[in-house]
């Protein structure tokens, strides 16, 4: 799963930087830049963690609420990014593209850690579970 998520991730940085360096070529400011990327990437990787990376998985949520808690994750992460990049950016004297690129890494391993625990969590299905087996055991089919 965790190769997968990075996969998805590649892509999530391919498409971020694509944007990001095509609207700062426009002379947009690099943190518009960012916030526009940062977007769009994150329509990519939901749908790609979604349909591949997490297919299966949290099937007691609807698309809906995954969608939603994805994108305030994502949010959240987006803060993050956009601090590290400006702190890179304008107190580190680091370049516009190295900064996104390690704001991007760190925001990347906060996002799956997040979404593997809230988004795409399995915890109703397993308490249902556990309870079914609970049931079973404290009360034997007749099978006679």
């Amino acid at each position: 799963m965790l190769m997968k998520f990075a996969l998805v991730g590649l892509s999530g940085i391919g498409v971020n930087m694509a944007i990001y360096i095509f609207i700062t070529s426009l002379g947009a400011q690099y943190l518009l830049a960012a916030g526009c990327a940062f977007g769009v990437a994150v329509m990519n990787n939901f749908v790609w963690n979604t349909l591949w990376t997490f297919k299966g998985r949290a099937k007691d949520k609807g698309t809906k609420i995954k969608f939603v808690s994805f994108l305030v994750i994502s949010t959240i992460n987006l803060g993050v990014n956009l601090g590290i990049l400006g702190l890179l950016i304008e107190y580190v004297q680091v370049s516009w593209m190295l900064a996104q690129l390690t704001a991007i890494a760190v925001a990347s391993s906060l996002n799956f850690g997040l979404n593997l625990l809230i988004t795409f969590s399995e915890r109703q299905r397993k308490q249902e579970m556990r309870a079914a087996t609970n049931y079973e055991d404290y009360h034997p089919a007749n099978l006679q």
